[in-house]
């Protein structure tokens, strides 16, 4: 059904005379930057303190 429903969108768009290179946007390449490195470390740092605080902070539990 795939392929069919692909064939009829082709041939629709051949019908209205659609060229696709004309007018259209591109696709912007991403590019690694210094504020991705500082987020990405900003991110380990705060993982890595939960866990500290999870491991070595005792927390009040309930008991029963």
């Amino acid at each position: 059904s795939a392929f069919k429903r692909a064939d009829e969108l082709a041939v629709a768009m051949e019908c209205r005379c659609y060229r696709g290179d004309e007018g259209r946007t591109r696709m912007n390449v991403l590019h690694f930057s210094v504020r991705d490195c500082a987020a990405m470390i900003f991110g380990v740092l705060a993982v890595a303190a939960i866990v500290c605080l999870n491991r070595y902070v005792p927390v009040l539990t309930l008991k029963r």
